[in-house]
């Protein structure tokens, strides 16, 4: 059976990308894409990695490609859900595994994929498969619809030769999404009840109205106070999805940081990951400050990410990577620790596991502690409400009975 191996370095304006088939020293069949000048080169390399080369496919002439002129970011109609995008990248994940090729396999999940623009860049991401071109490219054209650092995973899975590693992580990012949120249904439907209570209660008793007319009440709560309850839910859910508009992801990021709990989650999720694909680009067999860039591009804190950008200009000027660890300023004392241990003995991959394990726990405890929070939160919103409505309403009733006492004296 095939497999796929996606080698996809870095390309220059001199490359091209080649598709090619090999076999392992075992008789595996594998596939993939690698960027060079010329099918000798590519020979060249896939020999001295040890494999035998089966057939390498050019890339298509520039009259038989599509046209790739200035390719123009296209933000998506409709942004996916957790849910679509856990279910598409798993699949695609799964078939890619089992030996299909990046092509083979987004031909067999596009049309399933429901969501129209997950449906349409998939037919994108396919053409640029049978193309020979990264597949990470077309993603990059859909902003609204993809993440940076989901663009940048897909890319270092094609770069290291473990796309379909790749894409389980960013399946696995949005299924753990989906379980933060799980219940969260419970105190918005409250919230919203509280809303729509205080709407209707707020013209119920006479001493705000005191002509008493029930058809005054009905216009009142109909033509005035349930909209203004409408617009203002609307006008919260609005700001909430043009926080997360790619334009502002600088912003919304320093802010999350800023919180103190949801930032340490923020931080935590973000270091695991950079670490975790630092230890497969390395073990992959890229340069330090190539691997860096890699993972440093697949951090989904767009302010931490840009931190770790930096800190690869050190290491181009010769910082050894356990000096641009601790220069980063991001970093435990116990993970700068095992780096230069790992550095020292040889054993770089082997301390980057025990790095990523300890980002991992603290994932889980940071996760934890913000569901925690999160739920106190929303269900102090709703105490606020119900407060409001219980205020509304007493105040009206007795200074209803005040005024109707207040001739007696």
């Amino acid at each position: 059976m095939a497999s796929s191996l996606d080698v996809c370095e870095p390309r220059t304006m001199a490359n091209s990308l080649f598709r090619y088939e090999v076999e392992d020293p075992s008789g595996k069949v594998m596939m993939g894409t690698m960027a060079a000048p010329d099918e000798a080169t590519v020979e060249s390399r896939l020999t001295g990695q040890g494999y035998r080369v089966v057939r390498i496919i050019p890339p298509p002439q520039a009259a038989d490609r599509p046209s790739m002129a200035t390719p123009q970011p296209r933000q998506a109609s409709k942004r996916a859900s957790p849910a679509d995008q856990a279910l598409f990248f798993r699949q695609l994940a799964s078939l890619i595994r089992s030996g299909s090729t990046p092509y083979s396999a987004l031909q067999e999940l596009a049309p399933r994929t429901n969501h129209p623009t997950l449906r349409e860049a998939a037919i994108e991401m396919s053409a640029n498969a049978h193309n020979g071109i990264a597949i990470s490219d077309a993603m990059e054209r859909y902003p609204g619809l993809f993440a940076p650092h989901v663009v940048a995973t897909v890319r270092a899975g094609e770069t290291g030769g473990f796309l379909e590693i790749a894409l389980d992580e960013i399946a696995l990012e949005s299924e753990q999404e989906l379980a933060f949120y799980k219940g969260m249904w419970l105190p918005k439907v409250l919230v919203l009840q509280q809303v729509l209570a205080l709407a209707i209660a707020q013209p119920l008793f006479p001493t705000l109205f005191p002509n008493n007319e029930p058809l005054r009440y009905l216009s009142l709560v109909l033509l005035r106070n349930i909209p203004i309850a409408v617009a203002s839910v609307l006008l919260a859910r609005w700001l909430w999805d043009r926080m997360r508009a790619p334009d502002l992801l600088a912003r919304r990021d320093r802010w999350t940081l800023a919180m103190p709990v949801f930032g340490d989650l923020s931080r935590q999720r973000s270091l695991a990951a950079f670490i975790r694909m630092l230890r497969r680009l390395y073990a992959a067999g890229l340069m330090p400050i190539m691997a860096w860039a890699g993972a440093a591009n697949v951090v989904p804190n767009s302010v931490l990410r840009a931190r770790l950008t930096d800190a690869r200009g050190m290491m181009e000027h010769g910082v050894p990577l356990h000096e641009a660890f601790r220069n980063t300023g991001l970093f435990a004392d116990e993970a700068e620790q095992l780096i230069a241990t790992g550095m020292a003995s040889g054993e770089i991959v082997e301390m980057l596991d025990r790095v990523a394990e300890y980002y991992q726990r603290n994932v889980e405890r940071a996760l934890e502690s913000s569901r925690f929070w999160m739920y106190r939160l929303a269900f102090a919103l709703f105490l606020i409400t119900a407060g409001a409505v219980v205020i509304i309403m007493f105040k009206t009733y007795f200074d209803a009975v005040f005024n109707f006492t207040k001739d007696w004296v």
